[in-house]
């Protein structure tokens, strides 16, 4: 019996699933933590749990949306971490999590194969900031696929009865909503991204990546909707959307599992070895992660504690800035001292605890902007006494 892992790193909580796609298999076995990586003072990183108040040098959130950025991402001690290395090492937290994996449970006999899902917004050089974050910590065996693609497989595998057909992924969260089609298990083309402010309604969400393509609402086989982050929480609000675009788009439209779970049930049945769907098959069921992880007692706080110490220090650079009399500057470009393989970075090499966690990024001050104004008056005074002096002679 073939096994796949699946993972997914969330904005609040993280999950890995242990599922097989065979018939007959045992229900997957599902692991839930808030996605905050704890780092302790000899190295040692553990991803979500408790606070650890004797050994915890620092922990550290919000990389899930810094990938890519090169301003990094701050811990609770003010150093700042490259998002793609803080992402590669949840991952390898929560695959550790999964051990001891089945000798001989993957497709080809050996080890389990392992999917990994990222956010379907993200661009291609997003994606490929993860990929190199990966190959440097040695995690070149785990694939990528977008959380749409995911959910898909996992709709594909559990749901439909015809294989190939295009499938329409609603994923609120948040930030707003994005809007993925996927056709025989690949992504149409481009995400539409949609802010919570002032968005149009779910239905004429989906009917703007429909249209895109030329498509019409029958044309689907079904929408999945999903969700992340805390809006993830209120299970009856991500229903009520599901509701919605069944009754204006007259289309079958489920809530996947967790509601947030659904896309790393999918990775897990990628990595099994996917065979589409022949016959009815009952529903994986999978436990909300909110049940089984600390997201409502000790995740929360640290979450948004980093979050306002983040906000702080951007207004008190903001508020230095108007002091100086200068506009405001975007944040500094991170700069290392060792060679970074990967790249033409390079890489600090600051402590033996960073070097087990992944690589500190040491920031450092922009260049003073001239006051070009001032300059530029003088230029004009001088200027009208010349064009004075010719007019006298």
């Amino acid at each position: 019996m073939a096994v796949g892992v699946g993972l997914r790193i969330g904005s609040v909580v993280s999950t890995a699933v242990l599922a097989s796609n065979d018939p007959g298999s045992p229900d997957p076995v599902v692991i839930a933590r808030d996605t905050v990586l704890h780092i302790d003072s000899d190295g040692t990183t553990v991803l979500g749990g408790a606070p650890h108040p004797a050994g915890e040098a620092r922990y550290l959130s919000g990389f899930l949306g810094r990938v890519g950025d090169p301003a990094g991402v701050t811990a609770s001690d003010g150093r700042i971490y490259r998002a793609e290395d803080s992402m590669a090492t949840a991952i390898a937290c929560l695959l550790h999590e999964c051990q001891p994996l089945p000798p001989d449970g993957g497709p080809d006999g050996g080890l389990p194969a392992v999917t990994a899902t990222y956010p379907s917004r993200w661009d291609q050089s997003t994606v490929a900031a993860l990929r190199a974050a990966l190959d440097y910590a040695d995690l070149r065996h785990i694939a990528l696929v977008s959380d749409a693609e995911a959910a898909a497989t996992w709709y594909a595998s559990e749901i439909s009865e015809t294989p190939g057909q295009l499938v329409g992924i609603f994923h609120v969260d948040d930030g707003g909503s994005t809007v993925n089609l996927v056709r025989s298990g690949v992504s149409a083309g481009k995400a539409f991204r949609f802010a919570a402010k002032s968005a149009p309604s779910p239905a004429a969400q989906l009917a703007t990546a429909l249209g895109a393509f030329g498509w019409l609402s029958h044309n689907l086989d079904a929408v999945v909707v999903m969700g992340d982050g805390f809006v993830a929480r209120d299970r009856s609000h991500v229903q009520s959307i599901a509701d919605s675009l069944a009754a204006k788009l007259g289309v079958r439209t489920l809530v996947g599992p967790g509601p947030e779970q659904t896309a790393a049930l999918g990775a897990a049945i990628l990595a099994a070895g996917f065979t589409p769907a022949r016959v009815v098959k009952a529903r994986i069921g999978l436990p909300p992660s909110y049940d089984v992880t600390d997201v409502l007692t000790g995740g929360i706080p640290r979450i948004r504690e980093l979050e306002a110490a983040e906000r702080a220090r951007a207004e008190a650079a903001a508020e230095r800035d108007r002091a100086a009399g200068a506009p405001g500057s975007p944040a500094p470009v991170p700069a290392t001292t060792a060679s970074d393989p990967r790249s033409d970075d390079t890489r600090s090499d600051d402590s033996s605890a960073d070097e087990a966690f992944g690589t500190t990024v040491t920031t450092v001050t922009t260049r003073p902007i001239r006051n070009y104004s001032a300059i530029g008056a003088v230029v004009a005074v001088i200027l009208l006494l010349a064009f004075a002096a010719v007019a006298l002679l």
